[in-house]
């Protein structure tokens, strides 16, 4: 450096107090670290954000704005070739699950088609528990009650072995917000749809980095001519924040916040995925309760199809609705939502995503709205009895917000006529009780049918309405069962030529129905017969047939009271029984879940198979994530049960529930026992063919007296019901195990029937234990003698016996409804 040279210019040196020099020292020291703080604050906010949108890609979010309802279907109607099925059957199905007829050929999933016998369905896509239905062309014939052939195809058709038609939705599960909901990959919205909402809601979206600031220039200055809120300036991407993320206020704060998370959205997905989530997120109106959400959703309400299934005209009105969907709602003001599709078919064509001849041919497309009052949910009681089920397995959270799919074992088409059986039965039993008392405490039912092969409830219904109460009597409810449980002690009796009883019990026993009585721990016991008439010596098939009580209490003391209380538990009973005389008789009380378990068992062949109500559960990704613990266990032998469901044929075919047969006409094999309690309030009939079991209850909440039997209250029901089930079936006999024969006894003496008896049941029996000797003895000419009714009540004296039953068939002849196939019931000796 020059010595001569001027020295740079510096800035004067301030001589501070060393106190004041630490002091201003330490001020730019703590505005470095607020620096600092502010920094790790708007870096941990943009983390929170960056972070809270990973829950979008994994749909798995279910914080405000985004959740699921779990949807619980019915079962699914399966065909294959040779299954029995009426027309009008398939027909019934198909517009159950939504699909739409058309005059030509369908060309897209939901439509069908009938040509004479041939249908010709578009399947929809769908993901079933064990197999996934791609939704393809098929074509189905119906021949002579048939389903004769099933193909792949409409015209070169290819072999199909399995049909399955959508199964109905039931009932949702959802939170306090009730917000229908169900996700639709952008791959199967329709593209107009989706292009549809961009032109009408951002049309800019594709080039845009999440906020639009043209747009919001546009709509700032259309505002400002109109002198109200015409138009909003909201991206998308704001309005996918603002609905997930954010609350509800207009507040500065959160509008900055909605931009900052519409740019980070921006960045962390593509606009397929930003698009894909906007149309299942968008709230598109009120139906009952239940916010519309999604496009699915709104299809489903305002056109009653699919999204996948919208056309031109009517994806353009969903999105013409988003900015406010009630007040432009069709079903508010029709000619406003046209109006707005109208305009958003015009925003299409500025765009260049239509045409406008395809603008003014959707223009003049009329658009069909679906008739669409609130969300009911279906069987009621059934869906109850899900949701309390798998609670027991799968967190409330998660069945209200997570989207699971459940798969139920309920017949839709029996549902149906089980709730309109139970309804009229009940209305019936107080049009026909004897007793007032009605308008106060009215007649209640309740119904259950179950597949006793694999326990799969079929149907249930816990009362005459749900909306008035939801009491499930079907499974909660606790009654004497009446004469209804005296099957157990029949079980428990031709059980013993296995536990080494000698002589062994069997249908041919012979029991005395006189006046007796009996001792018992608290003193003598003395049953009575109905209206105190009796028979004398019967045969343990007579007696369980006639409902006798003394015969059955006679019979429950040979047996031996625990070892009846020990049969009933296994058979599916899981009450406390008391050990008491009139245990017999049913006294104890019992559900009509456990009663019906408790049947199917012995319909089953002695295997105990707890019901199940639900197939499957699967994930919104259509992964398994549940599936029932299947309970069974032998708890008879295949021979006893065998023997018990002969004995139980009596009833119905000779015994107080004949009037199945002669007044109803349901003539399939069938086995079965009234039951009314003493004080006549409470009517019950649990019954079964090889297919099905179904048990039925009549009575009162209050424990009004009825002034029914079982006969008269439940067996009409029962019969009425069974008649539907069983319609297009092909008939069914009771298959016998091996190491059993049938024989024909006489009903009075328990020897082999003779020539000349008039009173003749078939029976089975183990080899060696049915009866050796052919009755000669001489009998009356009536086949009842005394007239006895139901065990426990009955018809009012002086009114015809409705249990009469028809007139008995020669010696060796078929009993009429119940043909005797030759290999089977060999006819009596001497004929």
């Amino acid at each position: 450096m020059n010595p001569n040279s001027t020295p740079a210019w510096k800035p004067p040196e301030l001589h501070l107090p060393e106190g004041l020099r630490r002091k201003f020292g330490s001020l730019s020291k703590s505005r470095l670290g607020w620096a600092l703080v502010v920094l790790a604050f708007a870096l941990a906010f943009l983390g929170y954000d960056w972070f809270r949108l990973s829950s979008l890609s994994s749909y798995g979010y279910s914080g405000q704005g985004w959740k699921f309802p779990t949807q619980v279907y019915a079962d699914w109607l399966e065909l294959r070739a040779g299954k029995p099925l009426e027309a009008s059957d398939l027909k019934a199905s198909l517009v159950a699950a939504r699909y739409r007829p058309t005059t030509g050929k369908p060309y897209a999933p939901g439509q069908y088609r009938m040509r004479g016998s041939i249908f010709e369905i578009y399947l929809r896509p769908f993901v079933y528990p064990d197999r996934t239905e791609p939704g393809s062309p098929t074509l189905v014939e119906i021949r002579d009650g048939l389903v004769a052939t099933i193909g792949n195809g409409f015209s070169e058709t290819t072999p199909r072995g399995l049909l399955r038609i959508d199964p109905q939705l039931l009932a949702e599960f959802s939170d306090e917000d009730r917000e229908r909901r169900s996700f639709t990959p952008l791959a199967t919205i329709p593209r107009h749809v989706a292009l549809a909402a961009v032109a009408s809601e951002d049309r800019r979206f594709f080039s845009h980095m999440g906020l639009d600031l043209l747009g919001i220039g546009r709509a700032t200055a259309r505002n400002m001519r109109a002198g109200t809120l015409v138009e909003g300036g909201s991206t998308i991407s704001q309005q996918l924040a603002k609905n997930v993320f954010l609350s509800r206020q207009r507040t500065f704060t959160r509008k900055l916040h909605e931009a900052l998370l519409a740019v980070l959205i921006e960045f962390r997905y593509s606009k397929e995925q930003i698009l894909e989530f906007y149309l299942n997120q968008i709230y598109l109106g009120q139906r009952g309760s239940w916010s519309v959400c999604g496009v699915e959703e709104g299809a489903l309400y305002y056109f009653n199809k699919h999204a996948s299934e919208l056309t031109l005209g009517e994806g353009a009105l969903l999105a013409g609705i988003i900015p406010s969907p009630n007040r432009m709602s069709p079903y508010h003001d029709a000619d406003f939502a046209i109006a707005r599709r109208n305009e958003v078919l015009q925003d299409m064509v500025e765009c260049g995503f239509i045409s406008k001849v395809e603008a003014q041919r959707a223009r003049k497309t009329p658009l069909r709205f679906a008739p669409n009052p609130a969300p009911l949910t279906r069987a009621p009681y059934f869906v109850d009895y899900v949701r309390e089920g798998l609670s027991k397995d799968i967190s409330e959270r998660d069945l209200s917000t997570r989207g699971l799919r459940v798969f139920t074992t309920l017949d839709p088409r029996l549902e149906d006529a089980a709730e309109r059986f139970v309804r009229e039965g009940a209305h019936d039993a107080d049009g026909r009780s004897p007793v007032s008392g009605a308008g106060r405490d009215p007649a209640q039912a309740a119904l259950l049918a179950i597949e006793p092969q694999n326990g799969a409830i079929r149907a249930m219904v816990g009362g005459r309405d749900y909306r008035i109460s939801p009491f499930n009597r079907a499974v909660e409810s606790r009654r004497q069962p009446g004469s209804a449980f005296k099957p157990f002690v029949y079980v428990a009796a031709l059980d013993t030529p296995f536990s080494g009883r000698r002589p062994p019990l069997t249908a041919a026993t012979l029991l005395d129905d006189v006046p007796d009585s009996f001792p018992t721990p608290l003193g003598m016991y003395a049953p009575h017969n109905y209206e105190n008439t009796y028979l004398g010596k019967v045969t343990a098939a007579r007696a369980l047939a006639r409902s006798l009580n003394v015969a059955t209490v006679r019979m429950e003391f040979l047996v031996g009271l625990p070892k009846v209380i020990e049969m009933a538990h296994a058979l599916g009973v899981e009450s406390r029984l008391r050990e008491v005389a009139s245990l017999a008789l049913g006294t104890n009380e019992v559900t009509p879940m456990e009663l019906t378990t408790s049947y199917a068992t012995i319909a089953n062949g002695g295997v105990m198979v707890k019901p199940i109500s639900v197939r499957a559960v699967l994930d919104r990704g259509g992964n398994l994530i549940w599936t029932p613990r299947r309970e069974l266990r032998r708890v008879i032998r295949p021979e006893t049960a065998y023997m018990a469901t002969t004995m139980l044929e009596g009833p119905v075919i000779y015994g107080t529930a004949s009037t199945i047969r002669s007044e109803f006409g349901f003539t399939r094999p069938a086995a079965g026992k009234t039951g009314t309690t003493d004080d006549e309030n409470d009517a019950w009939f649990v019954g079964y063919t090889p297919d099905l079991v179904a048990g039925v209850w009549v009575g009162c909440d209050r424990n009004r007296k009825l002034g029914l039997t079982g006969t008269q209250a439940a067996v009409p029901i029962w019969a009425r019901f069974m008649e539907v089930a069983h319609r297009g079936k092909p008939v069914r006999d009771f298959q016998a195990p091996p190491g059993v024969i049938d024989v024909w006894i006489d009903a009075d003496t328990g020897y082999r029937a003779g020539a000349d008896c008039p009173h003749v049941m078939r029976e089975s029996f183990i080899p060696t234990t049915e009866p050796r000797q052919v009755c000669t003895v001489s009998h009356e000419s009536s086949w009842f003698g005394t007239e006895q009714a139901d065990s426990t009540g009955a018809l009012p004296p002086g009114e015809p016996d409705s249990t009469a039953a028809p007139t008995p068939p020669a010696p060796g002849d078929p009993t009429p409804g119940n043909p005797a196939p030759p290999d089977k019931t060999p006819a009596p000796p001497g004929i």
